[in-house]
């Protein structure tokens, strides 16, 4: 009996992706690309691409043993499983990957970076493929990003716009009181560790700063490829042959920049280095740290070993940015707290009539549930906004830090002198109706 499959070549088989090699010259493009069609293994790189195509998801993981393949993909923040494939099929689809991105299909030890590209009808998204030998076998990464960024600027990803006057203001922006002006001192940003969206605070914060009336350097290691903002020059540092951070610095004095921009800061000596650059030459730098809130992004930095006081006497604050899903605009349901809720919340009554939750599918009569929602496929939830908190320096707090080792007590006394917490900011999500308390309180422990 005829299939639907019979007389079709394997990468006619399988849903609508179009996998392309992008990354050597033409010629071993489309060598790469035929022998990727004419392999069986194409069927299940479309299928789980497809997923993630039509799910927006931002990763891939593939994890593969002598019993098969497990795969996730990650929409919003949160992951899902994808069914097991068998290790034939499973080995196929890793060498089909692995083969568009050039990479060697026969080693499943050794690190091996490279990327693709992969598109559904108008969804296309560039491939960055990472695969690494585990104990049990392989895993593959698979970073799946937009041809065009998800957020044009900080102000899409949700800041306020006070929070977003004080930063500019604390990371040098012009202002025509000088007494209110500030242009040198050290100024970090964070976010938490495992995908807490570092990369996307750190991209959208530089590209809120006055990069064009001042010289931005960034020096970065090679091959971290962590910062592209216009209109920052970028210096690497070459550290596996053994050149120093504070070496570039050194050379990049010369050309005598406004502002010194460090996705990482790897050794006491460098963040020495920029502490003395503040202090004595009146330049700027902005760094970034993984880290749960800005009060432990304060104790990361300051435990790489330089003098508390002199670390204090350069802060000028903190931004630190949670990500968490928004609920769907399509199908959220409004629901009225009672009073003592709002006000547990830290809500005024008065100005709060409802909140927001997800959808909470009902079954008719005949107990049928409805049709999931087209725009966030049933999740209730889509996309995803940033809750951002700003600590500015005053003298009391840079006192603390200078001599006040534990944590909960500097958060304290951050919040007696007017600085919102995460989960402050984060109730201000609730009664704009952006997000769903079990959403916060999910991103807040995350």
């Amino acid at each position: 009996m005829a299939t639907d499959t019979e007389g079709l070549s394997p990468n006619e088989m399988g849903p609508p992706v179009d996998v392309r090699s992008t990354t050597g010259d033409n010629s071993a493009n489309q060598t790469a690309e035929i022998q990727c069609r004419q392999s069986m293994g194409i069927v299940p790189v479309k299928q789980v691409l497809y997923e993630a195509l039509v799910q927006d998801a931002e990763r891939l993981l593939i994890d593969c043993t002598v019993q098969g393949a497990t795969s996730q993909i990650e929409v919003d923040g949160l992951w899902q499983q994808l069914p097991m494939l068998d290790p034939q099929n499973a080995t196929m689809m890793v060498a089909v990957m692995k083969t568009l991105a050039h990479l060697n299909a026969n080693d499943r030890v050794n690190e091996q970076r490279g990327e693709f590209t992969a598109n559904s009808g108008e969804i296309g998204r560039r491939c960055h493929i990472t695969s690494v030998g585990t104990q049990t076998g392989e895993r593959i990464i698979i970073k799946l990003e937009p041809k065009k960024p998800r957020f044009k600027s900080i102000q899409q990803l949700g800041i306020r716009d006070e929070v977003l006057e004080e930063f500019k203001r604390l990371t040098g922006k012009y202002m025509e009181d000088t007494s209110q002006q500030v242009h040198t001192g050290i100024f970090i940003v964070s976010a938490p560790a495992n995908g807490g969206g570092l990369t996307t605070a750190w991209t959208h914060a530089l590209g809120a700063t006055d990069r064009f009336m001042r010289d931005f350097f960034c020096l970065e290691q090679k091959g971290l490829k962590e910062t592209d903002v216009e209109n920052i020059h970028l210096e690497e540092v070459d550290v596996a042959a053994g050149q120093k951070f504070t070496t570039v610095i050194d050379k990049v004095k010369l050309r005598e920049p406004d502002v010194y921009v460090l996705p990482q800061v790897p050794d006491k000596e460098t963040l020495d280095t920029l502490c003395d650059e503040a202090l004595n030459n009146n330049r700027m730098s902005i760094i970034a740290v993984n880290a749960i809130d800005g009060i432990e992004a304060i104790h990361k930095i300051r435990s790489l070993g330089v003098a508390p006081d002199k670390l204090a006497k350069c802060l000028n604050g903190v931004m630190h940015m949670r990500l968490c899903r928004k609920l769907c605009e399509n199908c959220k349901q409004p629901f009225q707290p009672g009073a003592q809720y709002i006000q547990q919340l830290g809500l005024p009554p008065s100005h709060v009539q409802v909140l927001y939750q997800h959808f909470q599918p009902v079954p008719d009569e005949k107990g049928n549930l409805p049709e999931p929602c087209e725009a966030c496929s049933g999740r209730g939830f889509k996309g995803r906004t940033g809750i951002f908190e700003l600590i500015t320096m005053d003298d009391q707090l840079r006192q603390a830090i200078a001599t006040q080792p534990d944590l909960n007590a500097l958060r304290q006394l951050a919040q007696q002198l007017g600085n919102k917490s995460t989960q402050q900011e984060g109730i201000l999500h609730l009664a704009q109706g952006i997000t769903s308390i079990q959403e916060l309180q999910r991103a807040m422990s995350s």
